[in-house]
């Protein structure tokens, strides 16, 4: 092997090592950041504000509007179904003297 061939070899090599290294700092980043993005986010929730709620008096008149809607589809009462449209009728073929 000509010493510029091996020269060639080990510059390739050592641009492979060094892919390799970043590939696997970045599964190592990206396996910090899935695992301890969690955690961080957890601690950094209960921290914080609580989250805002909804006003007693909108929860109260929603549920009001939910009971008067039950009340009057309650009060309805069923009607008979109505009659099934009729059934369509085949297209006779044409007769000699029609036209078509």
């Amino acid at each position: 092997m000509s010493y510029g061939s091996a020269h060639l070899m080990h510059a390739m090599l050592d641009g492979l090592r060094y892919v390799l290294w970043v590939v696997v700092s970045g599964f190592a980043v990206v396996g910090a950041a899935f695992y301890g993005g969690s955690g961080v986010a957890a601690v950094w929730q209960k921290a914080g504000p609580p989250a805002r709620r909804r006003s007693d008096e909108i929860a109260r008149e929603a549920a009001e509007g939910i009971a008067e809607i039950e009340a009057f589809l309650a009060a309805q009462q069923p009607s008979e179904p109505p009659e099934p449209p009729p059934a369509p009728r085949p297209k006779r073929p044409p007769t000699s003297g029609e036209a078509v």
